[in-house]
């Protein structure tokens, strides 16, 4: 069951360089450094706190308390949850802005 599962997870590790590409043709050449330095800041402290809120939320959904569901792949959906934040947010921070129709 893994096992088919390992190659398209490992295109994770494509994400990474891909997105830091895209968000470097947004910025001038003077600003490359601070945004390679917040990037990498942000990865930082993601891998800070991710390992501690996945387990939380895995202990959480796994304790048997009487009316509370089991639901082992709490941090797979939270993880889940978090992209389509993401997600919605890059759209509307990278959403091309359009001036106001000026015709009446």
């Amino acid at each position: 069951m893994v096992g088919p599962a390992v190659p398209v997870m490992s295109l994770w590790g494509l994400a990474g360089p891909a997105s830091q590409g895209l968000m470097s043709r947004l910025v001038g050449v003077s600003e490359q450094g601070q945004l390679q330095g917040a990037n990498t800041a942000l990865m930082s402290i993601a891998g800070l706190i991710a390992p501690g809120l996945f387990a939380v939320s895995f202990a959480y959904f796994i304790e048997p308390v009487p009316g509370r569901l089991l639901l082992p792949g709490a941090p797979y959906l939270l993880a889940a949850l978090l992209l389509v934040m993401a997600t919605l947010i890059t759209l509307h921070a990278t959403a091309q802005r359009r001036p106001p129709d000026r015709r009446r």
